[in-house]
């Protein structure tokens, strides 16, 4: 076999799994994944986006980190919506104003970094030409691809207060409204072939033109005046100045195993810091699902939580605690404390059904673990370039002289963790997930699944889970009722969702490899496909 690829759309996994055939090595393959899943899911993930990738290089055991953050405008002010806001979102810790300027429209837009991104991906690590690993996403574009169950949903399932419906969304911009709602009206149907040749078209000149297109040349242009004219903060300073960040990943080690993830402003160190304070407690000698495994998991997910809320940031703007929150001492702190029965206090819980990921990995031994978005995207389709911006100033925090306070040039926080776990200086676990900060709870038990009960990879992403940043429990339906009653009993509240397989509790794609065969688990929670090459 020469490689596998894992993500949430299946057509995707297909291009990459081509590309593995081809002769390509994991790097290729993840940044044609990547840029098909931008067609198959066009409100997950996308050219106005960001994200973070981890590569694992075989030839010479390196690891490393490019994060291409969305960052705020140079229009921006840090205390212009401080008066403006009225609160944030019950599950998601959105800003909330009564325009809804944050979630939909031009003001909701940071700068984007997906295309510089992939581009020095590229430059850096891979190995068949660049407009060859384009060409395939333009072709879906253009040629059209079925409308799925998580892309209607996403567009169709009612909204939490004070966050626009799809039919809001969509229609924030005519542009916009042209290509993704139905010619009559309505929305694309699940069965239905949605085309975009405007994408196609934008994909075929970034085939030729590569990122100094989008960032400086004449698309960036036409960027540029479209922003100006709508009030975005985003200028064409901000476009030609964009630099993406190269920096090694954050480490700490789980049960002999060295875990690998990224560094702030996204969260590597909590998901970390999670495993470290549950390496204290015999976790797999608990029954999986009882109330003692996942009581345990839920304090030790609000233990890290609380560091997280207090001290994450993009660390060009604010110092942030790295080596404190990766230590053993405040591993060893925290669990003390839980042995004590400490429940750490709430902080805002981020939604589901936002973001993609891939996780790749091939015949030489390289992996590839990349976590991409646009937020739940802004609405806004610059007029003929036929993909959706971000809505990343949502995340950020109107309030200054805070960790995650808004700044011009400045990274909000996100959740994404693209993780991998070495074991013998080789990848043991590629993994990672779309949806907010339930990214973190969903690969922490991932994670936990694989090395503390020794799951096979589709038994690791597919069994039940919880979530908590220390208010309720989130628990699938597939958590038994008497167990729930048995967590509301140690003093939890649990909120039993009615649905077995809950997209809420994000979507985790893992590899795991073992005497030198991979496999492959793709989440059941909302799509999810794995292509063998």
């Amino acid at each position: 076999m020469k490689g596998i690829v894992v993500c949430p759309q299946p057509r995707a996994a297909d291009v990459g799994a081509d590309v593995l055939r081809g002769g390509g090595t994991a790097f290729d393959a993840a940044i044609a994944t990547a840029f098909a899943q931008m067609v198959a899911d066009p409100f997950m993930c996308g050219l106005g986006g960001m994200g973070t990738l981890q590569f694992f290089r075989a030839e010479d055991g390196a690891s490393g980190m490019i994060d291409f953050h969305t960052r705020a405008g140079a229009r921006v002010a840090p205390d212009m919506w401080t008066a403006d806001m009225r609160g944030r979102t019950e599950v998601s810790g959105y800003t909330i104003f009564d325009d809804l300027r944050s979630d939909i429209g031009y003001r909701a837009i940071m700068t984007p970094g997906t295309v510089a991104g992939l581009w020095e991906a590229h430059r850096r690590l891979a190995s068949r030409p660049w407009a060859e690993l384009v060409r395939p996403a333009a072709a879906l574009a253009r040629d059209g691809l079925e409308v799925t169950p998580f892309v209607h949903d996403f567009w169709a399932r009612p909204p939490m207060p004070g966050v626009a419906d799809g039919m809001r969304r969509i229609r924030a911009t005519e542009a916009s409204a042209r290509i993704f709602l139905h010619p009559e009206g309505r929305l694309w149907r699940v069965g239905e072939v949605l085309r975009n040749p405007d994408l196609a078209a934008t994909l075929d000149a970034l085939a030729e033109g590569g990122a100094d297109l989008f960032y400086r040349g004449d698309m960036a242009r036409r960027i540029a005046e479209d922003f100006a004219a709508n009030g975005a903060f985003v200028t064409a300073e901000d476009l030609a100045q964009y630099r993406v960040r190269h920096a090694t990943p954050v480490e700490g080690t789980y049960r002999g195993f060295r875990v690998l993830s990224n560094p702030p402003p996204g969260s590597g160190a909590s998901l970390i810091e999670m495993l470290q304070i549950l390496e204290h407690f015999p976790l797999g000698a608990l029954d999986h699902g009882s109330s003692a495994h996942l009581d345990l998991v839920a304090r030790a997910m609000a233990a890290a939580h609380q560091d997280r809320e207090a001290w994450l940031g993009d660390p060009d703007f604010v110092e942030v605690p790295v080596e404190r929150m990766l230590s053993r001492e405040r591993a060893e702190e925290w669990a003390g404390r839980l042995r004590a029965g400490e429940f750490p206090g709430a902080v805002a819980a981020s939604p589901p059904a936002c973001t993609t990921h891939v996780s790749v990995h091939d015949e030489a031994g390289n992996a590839v673990s990349l976590t991409h978005t646009l937020g739940t995207g802004a609405g806004v389709v610059t007029p003929g370039l036929g993909f959706v911006w971000n809505n990343s100033m949502k995340l950020a925090d109107p309030v200054p002289g805070r960790a995650n306070s808004l700044a011009p040039g400045k990274a909000r926080t996100t959740g994404m963790v693209p993780t991998i776990l070495l074991r013998d200086g080789r990848p043991f676990l590629v993994v990672g997930a779309p949806g907010g900060s339930v990214i973190i709870s969903s690969v922490l038990q991932t994670i936990l699944n694989v090395v503390d009960f020794g799951m096979s990879p589709v038994e690791a992403v597919s069994a039940p889970r919880i979530h908590c940043e220390g208010g309720p429990i989130l628990a699938e339906a597939r958590i038994e009722g008497a167990v729930v009653r048995e967590l509301v009993a140690m003093g939890h509240t649990v909120r039993h969702s009615p649905i077995s397989y809950d997209p809420q509790q994000s979507r985790a794609h893992a590899i795991v490899i073992e005497g030198g065969t991979a496999r492959g688990g793709a989440d059941p929670r909302g799509g999810g496909g794995v292509a063998r090459a």
